[in-house]
């Protein structure tokens, strides 16, 4: 009974995201892509699809080994044909060649990396999707009008990177044409620092891509745009051997962002604990789908849990606190 319960609570979630997010339509063709730990929620996406009378097929890929890694050439090849393409893998293929390609080809594609049942039907998913909408958009007008960030935080962090010239998305759940997809949970503003700029310290406190959560901080040191220094624990340990296998560009600063979902939780899963209002994150390696021109297989998320964010002039997150009255 409890297994039909959550079936039932994601069956919900699923059409919103399908009708209301992704606005599937009954004449069109739609791809859901999944792997073996994420099979559930993609079947009720699929499931939510063929409920509209759309055409779909549904592909279970091999279990990618990092984020960012590009998927086969027969899932590209779907993700390129299709009207729609649903992304609900364990690791992110946002920010791959295959999905560029496919918003080139006018695909929509809905991301849900990482996202678990669990997380179908609570958490960052029970917001009111069009506050957040509003919120995010304009978080997203207030910082892309900005020249210089720096971004501080108790633990460590002091980092300063111009975003002259580089767009904030709106990540609110929703389709933008202009980006070429919707990411879910919602609740994120990022960009890419413009490159060569970052100089300075960030320290990971609550989890990154590939590590999951931080038993213990992890500082990186930046020069001109690229991490120099890695200082933490055995999970620094594991990061620094990450780099190493992937070349220079893996230590590329490839994205800034500000969470702005206030329903969302800090559970070790990237996928939800960087939507949480007030946190930032920042990513290592591949920063083309956000605009930037540093190529990397690698993508890889970290959080930090209580930062103060200052654009230009105008503190906007102050020790975890999203300035809200700066954005109405």
């Amino acid at each position: 009974m409890a297994e039909d319960l959550v079936d039932l609570e994601m069956a919900s979630t699923s059409r919103a995201i399908v009708e209301q997010c992704m606005s599937v339509e009954s004449d069109e063709e739609v791809f859901v892509i999944t792997d073996p730990k994420t099979f559930g929620v993609g079947r009720s996406i699929a499931t939510a699809v063929n409920g509209l009378g759309a055409d779909v097929v549904m592909s279970v890929m091999p279990l990618l080994k990092s984020h960012g890694n590009e998927p086969l050439d027969v899932i590209a090849e779907g993700m390129a044909t299709a009207d729609v393409a649903f992304t609900c893998t364990t690791h992110a293929i946002t920010h791959t060649r295959a999905r560029l390609r496919a918003a080139r080809e006018g695909t929509r594609i809905g991301v849900l990396r990482g996202v678990t049942e669990e997380m179908m039907t609570e958490g960052a998913m029970a917001v009111d999707f069009k506050e957040l909408r509003k919120r995010t958009e304009a978080l997203a007008a207030l910082a892309s009008a900005a020249s210089e960030a720096h971004v501080t935080s108790e633990e460590g962090t002091d980092v300063t990177f111009s975003v002259e010239g580089c767009q904030f998305f709106s990540l609110d759940g929703y389709f933008h044409e202009e980006y070429g997809f919707a990411t879910l949970p919602p609740g994120e503003s990022p960009t890419h620092p413009k490159e060569g700029t970052a100089n300075g310290t960030i320290v990971f406190d609550v989890s990154m891509d590939n590590l999951g959560q931080l038993d213990e901080p992890i500082a990186i040191t930046l020069e001109d745009g690229f991490v120099t220094d890695i200082d933490g624990g055995v999970q620094a340990e594991e990061l620094e051997a990450i780099f190493d296998a992937h070349g220079k560009n893996a230590r590329n600063l490839a994205e800034f962002a500000m969470g702005t979902n206030p329903k969302a939780k800090l559970i070790g899963n990237l996928a939800e604990d960087k939507k949480r209002e007030g946190t930032v994150h920042f990513a290592v390696g591949d920063n083309e789908s956000l605009g930037g021109t540093t190529k990397s297989d690698i993508h890889l998320d970290g959080v930090l849990r209580k930062p103060t964010v200052e654009l230009d002039d105008t503190v906007v997150i102050e020790d975890g606190v999203l300035q809200r009255d700066l954005l109405e």
